[in-house]
């Protein structure tokens, strides 16, 4: 079969591997998968991860099932014909994280489209230690495969966890920010959602997926525009989804008093803190996220519904052969690129 395989940062080549066989699990053919900023980083070479090369990349996957394993299939509930998408971590099951149902953080874990083959080639192996889930029927695979992204998203939100009347900031409205303002939009009480962006193209997005206001960090002093929003006081939560440390100083620097700053990105500069201001000045609280521990079916849920647009998430695809073209294609706001796919059997 055909697939992408990496075999170092800028040497992503599209080649003939074996085919994948059954083993305890199910083996899928790809329908489309996502490319995601994470695989962008490591065909540039500034990603933060140790990774052992070759591999084949893809992470968030959609496939039918064509070979499955009756047991794996009972746990997942799902039949040869499904349409499925995978979670990207691969949990051992035993380890004190696993037992509390904290799989993403599972330490000896394996990931999907890094140390197990990805979903960018025209059949997947999915082994039977993975977290998979059915896609509702009604759904076609351009919007199936905003789960994984969606699902982040969402994560994202509810680690910060906003209550009822709150403000609340999204900064970064790539594919995973522009999730998380759609889900926030769709089903959280708060009073408003602030989102900050960069191009007056975003702004008018962030607008059409909900946001009350967009505020653009180019043109205006962000954290004085954000006091002005809220009495003067500051947003009760900041939710980071661009992995750029300026925005970790603006979310320092505007969020009110007792308020929350939630980072959900990979960052590729340390940042440095006045810890005065999240403990003498502002009694602060800081979260991470990562990855969607339980997330996927709500998020398959709300893209059924249409509640969450995947169509509007998704909005460039090309054919496998032409990954290099996915990988470096232009980055012209105006395109509004959210989230590209390739076709692998296309």
């Amino acid at each position: 079969m055909r697939a992408v395989v990496a075999h170092g940062a800028g040497d992503f080549r599209l080649e003939e591997v074996p085919d994948p066989t059954l083993a305890g699990g199910a083996v899928v053919r790809m329908e489309a998968a996502g490319v995601c900023a994470a695989d962008r980083m490591i065909y540039k070479g500034d990603s933060p991860w140790e990774l052992t090369f070759p591999f084949i990349p893809g992470h968030e996957n959609v496939g039918t099932v064509v070979e499955l394993d009756a047991d794996a299939g009972r746990r997942w509930g799902v039949a040869e014909g499904d349409m499925v998408v995978n979670e990207v971590m691969v949990p051992c099951g035993a380890c004190s994280l696993c037992r509390r149902e904290r799989f993403h953080l599972c330490r000896d874990g394996r990931h999907i489209g890094s140390s197990l083959p990805g979903g960018w080639a025209e059949r997947m192996a999915i082994p039977p230690e993975a977290r998979v889930w059915r896609v509702p029927t009604g759904l076609v695979p351009e919007e199936a495969v905003a789960a994984e992204p969606l699902a982040c998203g969402i994560h994202g939100i509810e680690r910060a966890d906003p209550a009822e009347g709150e403000t609340i900031v999204i900064s970064g409205i790539g594919a995973i920010g522009a999730g998380a303002l759609a889900y926030v939009a769709a089903v959280k009480p708060v009073r408003q959602i602030v989102a900050l962006v960069t191009t007056p193209e975003r702004a008018r997005l962030a607008l059409e997926l909900g946001a009350t206001e967009a505020v653009d960090v180019t043109t205006t002093d962000a954290a004085a525009e954000l006091r002005d929003r809220t009495d003067g006081v500051g947003p009760d939560h900041y939710v980071d989804f661009t992995g750029v440390t300026a925005s970790v100083d603006l979310a320092l620097d505007a969020i009110a008093p007792g308020g929350r700053i939630t980072l959900y990105g990979v960052y590729r500069d340390h940042a440095t803190v006045d810890w005065n201001t999240v403990v003498e000045f502002k009694e602060l609280e800081i979260r991470g996220g990562h990855l969607a521990p339980t997330e996927f079916g709500l998020a398959l849920e709300l893209l059924a519904s249409r509640a969450v647009d995947g169509r509007r998430l998704v909005t460039a695809s090309y054919p496998m052969a032409e990954v290099r073209s996915a990988l470096e294609e232009s980055r012209d706001e105006a395109l509004m690129t959210l989230k590209t796919i390739l076709r692998p059997n296309a």
